[in-house]
């Protein structure tokens, strides 16, 4: 009869659950880079993304036209003749940065229509996708492999790149060949220090995590999710469009009455 000494046997357990607790986040992770992250910003381009679109146009006409305001007076103050072409051209030149963030806005918005109509996440297809890909992540994550092979690596890759292009089927049949591994033996001294190594990646994963959370657009769920506050978000949005374009107006006025007086 074998007798494991008790130190030995939970810090067997303690890795273990390490091990299955890893797994879990990286599957967690994974899945909000890949799929949930994903969806809400489609969803936030769709229903935030465009009239913040329409507030950038309106907040650069405002700026554009406060610098032509700007430069006409410049003009006028050194006697100089005032070419509007020439005033609008400098201004694109200025401007052409946000032009070109306002071109990509508008494309992205574009892209979340395009998508939004032809595919939508199935979620149930996700969740069994996600349960294969734990076990793979057991079997297959080089954190966890004590003698790494550079085939198991390269493999380990492609089962990244299947998740998060959502290629079930790939991950379905690499699955099947999951078989609970058990720990190999090993001294006390060097479990000990694997389990400080699993508790280091543990907390490396979780802050990753709360990152992906923190940020855009998982930050902005709540808003898309509470009726309330997506009323109350539109809604002030909207207002400042309004604002901005009353401000554009009274602009527009003003260079209108400088030229007037040439």
């Amino acid at each position: 009869m074998v007798v494991v000494h008790p130190e030995y046997a939970m810090l067997i357990l303690e890795i273990n659950d390490l091990k299955e607790r890893i797994a879990t986040l990286i599957v967690e992770r994974d899945k909000l880079n890949y799929y949930t992250c994903r969806d809400i910003e489609l969803d936030y381009m769709l229903k935030i993304g465009a009239l913040e679109y329409k507030l950038m146009i309106a907040g650069n006409k405002y700026r554009k036209n406060l610098r032509k305001l700007e430069i006409i007076d410049e003009k006028i103050k050194k006697k100089l003749p005032v070419n509007l072409v020439a005033i609008q051209r400098k201004i694109n030149t200025e401007f052409k940065d946000k032009t070109r963030i306002e071109k990509d806005m508008s494309h992205n918005i574009d892209l979340a229509i395009e998508i939004t109509s032809l595919e939508a996440s199935d979620q149930d297809i996700i969740e069994e996708m996600s349960v294969d890909y734990f076990k793979l992540q057991k079997l297959y994550n080089p954190i966890f492999d004590l003698e790494l092979s550079e085939e198991k690596e390269k493999l380990y890759r492609k089962i990244e790149k299947y998740y998060a292009k959502g290629n079930y089927r790939k991950i379905y049949k690499l699955a099947q060949s999951y078989d609970e591994d058990y720990l190999f033996q090993d001294e006390v001294s060097n479990l000990k220090k694997l389990k400080k190594k699993y508790i280091d990646i543990l907390k490396d994963i979780q802050k990753e995590i709360i990152k992906i959370k923190n940020t855009f657009p998982y930050n902005q769920k709540i808003i898309l999710e509470e009726e309330n506050l997506y009323r109350r978000k539109k809604d002030t949005i909207n207002r400042e469009i309004i604002e901005i374009n009353l401000e554009n107006k009274k602009l527009e006025k003003k260079i209108e009455n400088k030229l007037k007086k040439l």
